[in-house]
């Protein structure tokens, strides 16, 4: 039986360092994700269309493409709370951030 995606249901923290974003997974297929300010407040959120793959206990690769055709690709590891994302912007620049996940609700 394919092992049951964590974050389902649930809103993350993410600590990029360089940036935080929320992460609220809707459902298995969907996610709102949301920029949150060095002072806590949040800024623009977008809800996007994911892909979840199992590749390990408690390891997914989550991926969806957003409305101005940035991709992204995360490693998200629910065993240790941390994530690598990968993104592609529209302009074809490529980006990699390691960061830490904290459950919210």
């Amino acid at each position: 039986m394919p092992e049951v995606f964590p974050g389902t249901g649930h809103r993350w923290l993410v600590d990029f360092q360089a940036f935080r974003v929320e992460l609220h997974f809707e459902s298995d297929t969907r996610l709102t994700y949301t920029g949150v300010r060095s002072d806590g407040s949040h800024g623009a959120s977008e809800t996007v269309t994911i892909a979840v793959e199992p590749v390990r206990d408690r390891l997914f690769l989550v991926t969806w493409q957003e409305a101005d055709k940035t991709t992204v690709v995360h490693l998200e590891d629910y065993k240790t709370d941390t994530i690598v994302t990968h993104i592609t912007g529209p302009d074809s620049s490529f980006s990699i951030f390691h960061g830490t996940m904290t459950r919210l609700s």
